[in-house]
């Protein structure tokens, strides 16, 4: 059997070096970069289909909460629209029960307890709205309107120490300043206190001086009259006892 000479093609070809370049020199990558791109194409590989997976599940997450809040809308719309109180809790209740972590579901826990209200079921109301509040985060925007619904449920149950620590709060949501002074005044008149009243409706009075709410303003300053008046017919009762 005869040798092969070292001369042959196919060893020279072998003995020759290697001046192909590929995709990544053609990138003009650093050296570096293409040699641990290289040691590691496996580990980069896996890493890159997690990515693309990761990036799906994004996507197809977004879609279907979307398209949850779309459903849990049109229920909810639905609903409101009903003439039966028996057929719109129902819906309602189905709101909660299928699209739970929605806008939809927020609101409709909120109608069932205004339901509540209406009918005079005071106590079961003013459950429902603090099983609300509890769920929600502090800078949601249906807070202030929950909580004031809150209140008057309190005030309504004749709970009044719990309706002013409600207002008491309410009066910290912009927009909703006033409704929580008239509240609390409201109930410290309840509870016998008009030197309280007065001073919460002196205070309300000065920050609608530069306010463009005349009608609120002339209300505030009618019922500080009032309270001056009772003042003053009390003053003499007391001096002739005295007497």
């Amino acid at each position: 059997m005869s040798t092969q000479s070292l001369f042959s093609k196919k060893n020279i070809k072998s003995q020759q070096p290697d001046t192909r370049k590929g995709l990544l020199e053609e990138l003009s990558l650093p050296p570096e970069m293409i040699s641990f791109i290289r040691k590691n194409t496996r580990t980069l590989q896996i890493g890159l289909i997690c990515g693309v997976f990761l990036v799906l599940g994004v996507i197809f997450y977004n879609y279907y909460s979307e398209m949850q809040e779309k459903k849990g809308a049109s229920l909810l719309a639905s609903g409101l629209q009903s003439d039966s109180t028996d057929q719109r809790i129902q819906i309602l209740e189905n709101v909660i029960t299928q699209y739970g972590r929605t806008a939809a579901a927020r609101w409709s826990q909120v109608e069932l307890a205004h339901l509540d209200y209406k009918e005079g079921k005071f106590e079961a109301a003013a459950a429902k709205y603090n099983k609300i509040l509890d769920a929600l985060p502090a800078d949601n925007p249906l807070v202030p309107l929950t909580r004031l619904n809150l209140a008057q449920s309190y005030e309504q149950t004749g709970q009044l120490d719990q309706a002013i620590a409600q207002y008491t709060l309410l009066k910290n949501y912009a927009g909703f300043t006033n409704q929580a002074s008239l509240g609390l005044a409201r109930m410290y008149m309840a509870k016998k206190d008009p030197n309280q009243a007065r001073m919460i409706y002196q205070e309300l009075l000065s920050s609608l001086e530069n306010a463009p709410d005349p009608v609120l303003k002339s209300q505030v300053e009618a019922r500080l009259a009032v309270l001056d008046a009772d003042n003053t017919a009390i003053l003499p009762q007391a001096e002739e006892s005295t007497e």
